[in-house]
């Protein structure tokens, strides 16, 4: 039975994914609350889910809610980094290629990601002594408890009829089926 995505282990596990697959990075943490320049340990990657959007054209059928849920990735480097604009569009790329199709070991309660981009990012005053790009991605998440077994319905009487003669007006001349359907032309 599938339990859903947890949203704290969806962060934990997009956070250790990255810190393992980008050993330089110095700080990878989702939603920091203090980003100042004595205490960020660069380069650092702050990751933030910024928007879940209901899908209902993706609803599975399970009682579960289907959300497309988009995070991003701020990949902030020292403006006094050498070479500090190209490697952190470096890096961005890198991170976005490494992003790609991720559903970060989470099974069937997160579907593969599909990144949307990566940006220069110059809105945040309290980065103004970085130079940050920002990695967006968005997935199909559900949400909530399958209500199904996954055992199935046990089905003890198969009946069987024929076009036209088939739906609820025609249910008594349905026939039981205990082998091999009849050929009829």
């Amino acid at each position: 039975m599938d339990e859903g995505v947890d949203l704290k282990a969806l962060h934990d596990a997009i956070c250790a994914a990255i810190a393992a697959q980008f050993p330089a990075l110095r700080t990878v943490e989702a939603y920091r609350e203090e980003v100042e320049r004595t205490t960020l340990a660069t380069p650092a990657c702050l990751v933030e889910l910024f928007e879940l959007e209901a899908s209902a054209e993706n609803d599975p059928g399970t009682e579960q809610l289907a959300m497309m849920a988009r995070f991003e990735a701020r990949l902030v480097l020292g403006y006094r980094e050498a070479d500090a604009k190209i490697e952190a569009r470096r890096l961005a790329a890198a991170v976005a290629q490494f992003v790609l199709r991720q559903n970060w070991g989470l099974g069937p309660s997160v579907d593969r990601a599909a990144v949307l981009g990566c940006y220069p990012d110059d809105f945040d005053p309290r980065l103004d002594q970085y130079e940050v790009m920002r990695v967006e991605w968005e997935q199909l998440i559900r949400v909530g408890t399958d209500v199904w077994s996954g055992e199935g319905v046990p089905v003890t009487d198969v009946r069987y009829s024929w076009v036209p003669r088939v739906g609820l007006p025609f249910e008594a001349e349905y026939r039981p089926l205990d082998g091999p359907a009849p050929v009829t032309e």
